[in-house]
């Protein structure tokens, strides 16, 4: 399905005048159709919302379509440094490699550098962010009327490629991850491979994953943003101020959990377990490209916070996200992300549960977990097939990391080949 401008502002701008307006208005906070009503529609062509990524294509998209916008207005409270980054953009547009303004994400491939740098020349940009409407619209009467100098130029933009996901039992996807940058990697692959497909009530569609969890086993030192991860220190610096100055001062877990809760997450559990701070997030939904690394990252820093305040080692953050999103206007710039950096198999990690030994017991199948140093047996086996122990391993021990289960797997599958064919059995 091919999404033009127009089909897109029917649902997502409020459209005054375009035919004639010379003014664009963006709103950092209020809906477009809560702004239009006190606006001089005599110079306004449209108000666009300016919340996300998506968001500030569009606007461009639009600015290109109506040549005859000079002006472009902003105006309400920034609370995502949305505002702030489209500022920059149109004061130092893109760098030489297409890339944002002091981000690592770059726009649509429509929106080129020589795109962007035709809306530099052309637009006089009044920044009144925090202004009141009333002021805001006084001050669009009086911006002066300058003449049109550039052609209207249409963007076709595609949505989400036609696929056929993954079968999948559509109950619960666990993730297991060392930080929130990989854990993001985790999901978008998760959504794409096997989401289903979804509309919204305005029309938008998107890929849908059910009950994903993505659980962080973090490091003892907090390491930097990795370049791949596409938002910057000033998305987390924005959303940290607007959850800081809500909290209240809190004195105990119970506090700090019940305010937590408020920002997007359905629930907010904290459990202290040998001397670490444990943490779980619900999420009712959650778009996966724009909103949950910038939330993940936030709360994750509120739990650390705690942990050092309370003097408490910090432990693992799980995240149980209901309705994992993937909108079609993220679809291009998660598959270009997935395909520069999702990169697998990972490193081995060794598995805390222990180690699997595998034989070839006169045609059973047989296994044993043992304690790393070999001074221990947890747990021992024997099937007459070997699928059956792979999936009696993977039933009884839900605790294991991936890496072990597909080991496991390949395991028996080389079990079931050598005593099908009589071959001798060597664990690899």
């Amino acid at each position: 399905m091919e999404q033009t401008w127009e089909s897109h502002a029917q649902s997502k701008l409020s459209l005054l005048d375009a035919a004639n307006g010379d003014v664009v208005v963006c709103s950092l906070s209020a809906r477009p159709d809560q702004l239009s009503a006190a606006l001089p529609g005599e110079r306004v062509c449209f108000v666009s919302p300016l919340r996300n990524r998506s968001e500030t294509e569009w606007l461009l998209r639009g600015l290109h379509l109506h040549p005859k916008v000079r002006h472009l207005v902003l105006c309400g409270e920034d609370h995502r440094a949305t505002g702030a980054a489209l500022v920059a953009l149109l004061e130092e547009g893109l760098d030489d490699a297409g890339r944002l303004p002091g981000s690592r994400g770059s726009l649509a491939p429509d929106l080129g550098r020589a795109s962007v740098d035709a809306l530099r020349s052309q637009l006089q940009v009044s920044d009144w962010r925090e202004k009141p409407m009333d002021d805001v619209a006084r001050g669009i009467l009086d911006l002066p009327s300058l003449s049109e100098s550039r052609s209207a130029r249409s963007h076709q933009v595609g949505s989400a490629p036609e696929r056929k996901p993954f079968l999948s039992r559509r109950s619960s996807f666990p993730l297991f991850t060392s930080d929130i940058a990989d854990g993001w990697l985790q999901l978008l692959n998760l959504v794409t491979r096997i989401g289903t497909e979804a509309t919204t009530e305005k029309g938008d569609h998107f890929a849908e994953a059910m009950n994903a969890i993505v659980t962080v086993e973090h490091p003892e030192e907090e390491t930097p943003l990795p370049a791949f991860l596409d938002l910057d220190t000033a998305d987390l610096d924005a959303l940290q101020r607007r959850f800081s100055a809500s909290l209240p001062a809190w004195e105990g877990l119970d506090q700090l959990e019940s305010a937590l809760a408020g920002h997007g997450s359905a629930s907010v559990a904290f459990n202290v377990v040998e001397e670490k701070l444990f943490a779980s997030f619900v999420f009712r939904s959650c778009d996966v490209y724009t909103e949950w690394p910038l939330e993940a990252s936030v709360l994750v820093g509120f739990q650390r916070e705690a942990a050092e305040r309370l003097g408490l080692g910090l432990g693992s953050s799980t995240f149980i996200i209901h309705s994992a999103r993937l909108f079609h206007w993220d679809w291009e710039r998660a598959q270009r992300v997935l395909g520069e950096s999702f990169k697998r198999p990972l490193p081995l990690q060794i598995d805390p549960s222990g180690i699997f030994l595998f034989g070839n017991d006169g045609g059973e199948a047989r296994a044993m977990l043992l304690a790393h140093d070999a001074s221990a047996i947890f747990w021992e086996e024997a099937f007459s097939d070997p699928e059956d122990l792979s999936w009696y391993i993977i039933d009884v021990m839900p605790w294991l990391l991936p890496q072990h289960m597909r080991y496991v797997g390949q395991e028996c599958a080389a079990l079931m080949r050598a005593i099908r064919e009589g071959e001798c059995y060597e664990q690899g």
